[in-house]
């Protein structure tokens, strides 16, 4: 009884197989019409490397949480509280202290992404290079932008002897730079990684770099001129010199050669 069951639900089964098989297509006497007659390459190609970048910041971050979080948090908070800032750099703040230096490794490499992002957006920069090649490019533009500012800083304490009025300064850049990084990483993952529109990702970012550049000046206002004394011409040559002028030639430049 039961072999006789079950090969009556055999049969019962290729019957209905065979009943799905055996239709008249719904897709037919239509106009459309095939526009090749095989198949057709894809030659797009895929970026593995921006995970990769992506995930090494993650670490970087993952070792500042688990080794220095009280430190890393102070940082983050000293970035809009001037006061805390101070107290950051009474406890012995140094740009090559561990946490300082991976910081400065996270802001490096999430602002050169961001400039990478916006490249690919709008921009023509080393357009017929590979990406990786433009984003270790913005990688080395904002190394050297900062390093030949901090040189030229130092050049002119020295000449004004005027050193701790601009190792204040230069701490204050170092850390309003850090946090930025810090907190750019999730927004420069969803726009890689996400299906939101990068558009909205990237131009606010822009604008937040903007700000913390912003907050930077005003706060060399506050050391210099009502702090230090230094009058209002001396802190617009300052400012022209070291901050302006040399991050418009750096645009022009790269806009007209690369």
């Amino acid at each position: 009884m039961f072999i006789q069951n079950s090969v009556s639900i055999i049969n019962s089964v290729f019957q209905t197989k065979d009943a799905l098989l055996d239709y008249d297509p719904i897709f037919k006497d239509h106009l459309l019409k095939p526009t090749h007659s095989g198949a057709i390459f894809n030659n797009a190609t895929e970026s593995y490397w921006p995970p990769v970048i992506l995930f090494i910041v993650l670490c970087i971050a993952v070792i500042l949480k688990v080794t220095a979080p009280v430190k890393t948090l102070r940082i983050l908070n000293a970035a809009y509280n001037l006061q805390i800032a101070r107290q950051v750099e009474r406890e012995d703040y140094s740009a090559f202290k561990r946490v300082s230096v991976l910081m400065s490794l996270i802001f490096v490499l999430t602002t050169a992404f961001l400039f990478y992002k916006l490249n690919q957006l709008y921009g023509s920069i080393l357009f017929n290079n590979g990406s990786l090649f433009q984003y270790l490019f913005f990688v080395l533009v904002v190394i050297t932008i900062y390093a030949v500012k901090f040189i030229c800083i130092n050049i002119v304490s020295f000449l004004t002897e005027t050193g701790n009025l601009f190792t204040e300064y230069i701490n204050n850049t170092l850390i309003v730079n850090q946090a930025i990084g810090l907190l750019l990483f999730p927004v420069m993952v969803l726009a890689e990684l996400s299906p939101l529109d990068p558009v909205w990702l990237v131009f606010p970012s822009v604008l937040f770099l903007m700000l913390g550049y912003l907050l930077r000046l005003y706060r060399g206002f506050v050391f210099a001129g009502m702090e230090e004394g230094i009058g209002i011409l001396q802190l617009f040559v300052y400012l022209c010199a070291l901050e302006i002028l040399p991050l418009l030639v750096t645009i022009k430049f790269v806009v007209l050669n690369f």
